[in-house]
């Protein structure tokens, strides 16, 4: 990286032209030339052709084979216009329906002043509003960084396991809470909800913290999962309550839920497709 940067500001500088001189040719701000010379970022492949023919050298000259291994991994993991504007519009979907969830979700509790609650139900309560607050937070982060074009591999990696891992904490947090009400069926439920999460957790660091175009099929096939399993608990704990009071207020919280989980997933997996197409593009 240091070594592309380092071939702009001599090919520059050869010319006799100024870090502004150069941007103004590109249609780039002057900012995104120093970010280039300075090594913390490289230009999308197509303005890295018109940057070296603006230095009348070749982008071979420019970008060694070392600098092609590393440009996935430094760079956003959407660097198109559009492809940027479907991620942050997912992150800030996602991100309006948990906000959404929790405030229903803190509002319900505090207005539900029943004459007797107990420890276990209190306790269970304040997690659940904690976990929102929680992923609310992270894809407020996720959607800041899309803005500002700076969801890295490891960026969009440390969302994923912030997210799932908060999952991990809140099945054995929940499992702990309900012990004395637990049955084996239910204990094994539990036990494959938190295997699935960890191997969606090993999968997340397998692939986006290899530097190998990967496939990720192993992030695509346990989101997919995420979804379909959603469904399931969603339909099956609807169908109790057809008939009853409780059906309203579960159609517009467990859709809500529903469509985060929905959201959430897709995200998950444009991100991933994304960067081993570009890995892939750079290692031909």
């Amino acid at each position: 990286m240091a070594e592309f940067g380092e071939n702009v500001r001599r090919a520059r500088e050869e010319m006799g032209i100024t870090q502004q001189t150069l941007a103004d040719k590109l249609y780039v701000t002057r900012q995104a030339v120093s970010r280039w010379e300075n090594g913390s970022r490289y230009p999308d492949l197509l303005t890295a052709k018109r940057l070296a023919a603006s230095l009348d050298t070749s982008l071979d000259e420019l970008l060694r084979d070392d600098d092609m291994r590393t440009y996935p991994e430094v760079n956003p993991v959407l660097e198109y216009p559009l492809h940027k504007r479907v991620q942050t519009a997912l992150f800030a979907a996602a991100f309006v329906i948990y906000l959404m969830i929790t405030i229903f979700d803190v509002s319900y509790n505090i207005t539900d002043v029943r004459a007797f609650r107990t420890g276990y139900e209190t306790a269970y309560l304040i997690f659940d509003a904690a976990a929102y607050i929680f992923i609310s937070a992270v894809l407020l982060y996720g959607t800041v960084k899309s803005v500002k074009d700076a969801v890295t591999p490891r960026v969009a990696a440390g969302i994923m396991i912030s997210i799932v891992g908060l999952n991990i904490i809140g099945q054995v947090t929940r499992y702990l809470l309900s012990l004395r009400n637990l049955t084996p069926i239910r204990g094994s439920v539990v036990a494959v909800s938190v295997a699935i999460d960890v191997v969606f957790v090993l999968s997340v660091i397998w692939f986006f913290y290899s530097k190998k175009p990967r496939r990720p099929i192993p992030v695509y096939v346990l989101a997919g999962l995420y979804i379909l399993l959603d469904l399931i608990s969603f339909v099956g704990n609807l169908i109790p309550l057809i008939g009853t009071a409780g059906l309203r207020s579960y159609l517009i919280n467990g859709s809500l839920g529903s469509l985060g989980v929905l959201i959430v997933n897709i995200l998950f997996i444009y991100m991933s497709a994304v960067l081993y197409r570009k890995r892939k593009l750079a290692e031909n």
